[in-house]
């Protein structure tokens, strides 16, 4: 797995892990934060994929 998605990876599972800790009404700031990393981290996957991936098939 790329560095870059490990680590967005990780840290949208401690963002999501802080957020019941979190007053109410702040509670959709690590929710963001959360989806956030997770969807960089998916990027992050794709596009290291891409670029190790053979292209001429």
């Amino acid at each position: 797995m790329d560095r870059r998605a490990a680590f967005f990876a990780i840290a949208a599972v401690v963002c999501a892990a802080v957020s019941p800790a979190t007053e109410t009404e702040i509670r959709w700031i690590p929710i963001a934060m959360a989806v956030g990393y997770a969807v960089l981290s998916v990027l992050s996957f794709l596009d290291a994929w891409s670029r190790h991936h053979d292209h001429n098939n």
